[in-house]
């Protein structure tokens, strides 16, 4: 196997029998963390508001908010954009409408004439 893939055996088996670093098990806690805070803001918050969430606890008080960013990019959660534009014109009413005047003549012989 290590010829198909062109690896030293002794590369493989460092790998094989090592376990995982400090750092990743810290980045696995620091990201099943993430996925709970991220669900209880029902998707509406970014890396800001989770770093902030993460440093009030204690067992996370040291995270860097780029670390945090960089997490959540991995995992693939980004804030949920609000809808910005709301119609607020009601086209479809039984009122009715005013005439139109000018008609397009923009030109009038006198002010208040229309």
């Amino acid at each position: 196997m290590c010829q198909a893939f062109s690896i030293h055996p002794s590369g493989f088996y460092r790998w094989f029998n090592n376990p995982e670093s400090s750092r990743k098990l810290e980045n696995r806690r620091i990201s099943e963390r993430i996925h709970e805070l991220y669900s209880e803001h029902r998707g509406m918050v970014g890396s800001p508001m989770i770093t902030e969430d993460l440093r009030a606890e204690p067992e996370f008080s040291t995270v860097g908010k780029n670390r945090v960013a960089k997490l959540m990019k991995e995992i693939g959660l980004r804030c949920e954009a609000t809808k910005k534009f709301v119609v607020t014109t009601d086209s479809k009413h039984d009122e009715p409408v005013a005439a139109n005047l000018l008609d397009r003549q923009f030109s009038v012989f006198a002010p208040n004439k229309v």
